[in-house]
């Protein structure tokens, strides 16, 4: 890959405000709990970025009044890209166009709701990326978890609609039509609901501590009822509370 300055990730950040969370997750966990599974993807998601060290890092940022700031996920607080519009497809659009007017080459977004996400793809997707050429990395239920671009071939995201459905095999469709060669990313998930939920927290060796079981559990309990259902219980039962900021 070329020097740090040519490449950006791109990074869409909402709140831990309930009201404030993807609709989706709302209608999978509840609104108090989808905040908190939705700021834990969100953290993991950044410390990806963060850490991908060939890239500048672009947060397009929806602030409020009771976070003003991204201290509550970076306690350096990394700066942001304000939010203009809070339609999804703007949003995208004016993080990728600001990433190209600083400066970058080439820009990759990733979407926080695909955990299994690899530093990895990512690198791949930068190395795909020419004006002849997207990246696009698709989910299992055919949602897009990352797309690569130039300035040049912005004009896959011209006619709305792009991501609703099975917006990876829409986005593909578009740029063939452009005469862009589409280079694929590996397949992976979303989170979508309890079943995801769970197949994200079972492969995590360390959970957060949303999804810790207590601590008053005793041995005897644990061994009555297998691990899985006592965290999918536990979460149903004792959402915890939101973290101060």
């Amino acid at each position: 890959m070329g020097q740090k300055r040519d490449n950006a990730i791109i990074l869409l950040v909402d709140p831990p405000e309930a009201d404030k969370i993807n609709q989706d997750l709302k209608t999978a966990f509840g609104p108090e709990r989808a905040a908190h599974v939705n700021s834990d993807l969100l953290a993991a998601a950044y410390k990806l970025a963060k850490n991908f060290g060939e890239a500048i890092l672009i947060l397009s940022y929806a602030k409020t009044s009771r976070h003003p700031d991204l201290t509550w996920l970076d306690p350096e607080d990394p700066g942001f890209l304000e939010v203009k519009s809070h339609s999804y497809e703007d949003r995208l659009q004016d993080a990728f166009r600001l990433a190209f007017f600083t400066g970058a080459k080439k820009a990759v977004l990733i979407n926080h709701l695909s955990p299994e996400l690899k530093a990895e793809w990512i690198g791949q997707a930068f190395d795909a990326v020419s004006d002849k050429a997207v990246a696009l990395g698709a989910n299992q239920d055919g949602s897009f978890y990352l797309i690569g671009l130039t300035q040049q071939n912005l004009r896959v995201f011209e006619t709305p609609g792009f991501s609703h459905g099975k917006s990876a095999e829409a986005l593909a469709e578009r740029a063939k039509k452009q005469k862009l060669a589409v280079t694929a990313t590996p397949e992976t998930y979303s989170v979508t609901g309890e079943e995801s939920l769970l197949k994200w927290m079972e492969s995590k060796e360390t959970l957060p501590p949303l999804f810790q079981a207590p601590q008053a559990a005793s041995a005897g309990e644990q061994k009555k009822h297998p691990r899985r259902r006592d965290r999918h219980h536990e979460n149903q039962a004792q959402p915890p509370e939101t973290p101060a900021v």
